[in-house]
């Protein structure tokens, strides 16, 4: 049912949009407010149409380009989708209707009768070749766009912006200048957008259960926990979190349950990722461990932890 309603949702805004094509939109010459990425998480509706300024994190991948910052507040997540403006296309496989198979727009894009243009130069170029080079990534970038709030929902106690991106479950940033972006010069990070690719099971599974899943886009909690563990190797308390990805492994399944004694085989390994099973009769536990990009941001020296950023279990047939 909710995933109807957020394609309903995409549908009606998709048509809002195309309505506003047909009209006479609008350029609107302003100068950018510069803002935090949390100041906007904290009240999308007083940045709702504005052009702003922000430094904040860039992930892209498979139904995913969105805006993060894993130091927001948890009671302040926002889910942020993004697109260029102008009539360039993002190639972002998504639903509804996603723009993955086109090259571009036949006309600038105009949301909510404005028409929002870009500045295609030689950083943009840069940024968007990055994106196309490492598929499934994550970037620090400082951007020039248009923010739209989306529509206010309130669920649980709890309030969501939806309308925009994969499932229409997003607010929307519209990219009209990329000012600065950190270039993946590092080899002892790594770059990937969290939880890291589906590793082939060792079994053939009937069911998965994710136990973990550290993303700065969603699983905001696992994510400052993450910081957490970061600022405790630096203070001296979890240092071997620097160097044992096996110790941080089984201190993850531990948190998990902590009855279990488990006995992990190592099954993949590089320098910034290594993946670790473990089968007890007809249930075998995936983790990945990695050094994330983004926690270089939060350490205090250029060293980063280890970090669980996946844990999953498949009851296998």
């Amino acid at each position: 049912m909710c995933d109807r309603l957020q394609v309903l949702l995409a549908i009606l805004l998709w048509s809002s949009t195309a309505s506003a094509r047909a009209g006479s939109p609008h350029l609107v010459s302003e100068d950018p407010q510069n803002i935090a990425f949390c100041q906007l998480a904290k009240d999308p509706a007083a940045y709702d149409g504005k052009l702003i300024r922000l430094t904040s994190f860039v992930t892209h991948g498979f139904e995913n380009f969105q805006l993060a910052d894993p130091s927001c507040p948890l009671g302040d997540s926002l889910h942020v989708w993004v697109t260029y403006g102008g009539t360039e296309q993002s190639h972002t496989i998504y639903c509804c209707p996603g723009e993955g198979a086109k090259e571009s727009r036949p006309r600038p894009l105009v949301v909510q009768g404005i028409e929002i243009p870009l500045e295609r130069d030689s950083v943009f170029d840069r940024f968007t070749q990055l994106l196309e080079r490492e598929r499934g990534t994550t970037v620090r970038v400082t951007l020039v766009g248009r923010f739209f709030a989306g529509i206010r929902q309130e669920r649980n106690g709890q309030t969501f912006w939806t309308g925009y991106g994969h499932f229409g479950a997003f607010s929307l940033f519209v990219i009209q200048r990329v000012e600065f972006f950190e270039p993946h010069l590092r080899r002892d990070v790594d770059y990937g957008v969290g939880e890291g690719p589906d590793e082939p099971e060792g079994c053939r599974p009937r069911s998965v259960r994710y136990l973990r899943t550290v993303s700065i886009t969603f699983e905001l909690e696992f994510a400052q926990q993450a910081v957490q563990e970061q600022r405790q190797a630096d203070d001296g308390d979890r240092a071997w979190a620097f160097t044992d990805s096996e110790r941080v492994a089984l201190d993850a399944l531990r948190s998990v349950d902590a009855e279990e004694h488990p006995v992990l085989r190592r099954v993949k390994k590089t320098p910034t990722r290594v993946v670790y099973r473990w089968r007890k009769g007809n249930r075998e536990t995936t983790v990945i461990v990695v050094r994330p990009y983004w926690l270089s941001f939060y350490s205090k020296t250029p060293s980063v932890v280890w970090v669980a950023t996946e844990v999953k279990e498949a009851q296998c047939e």
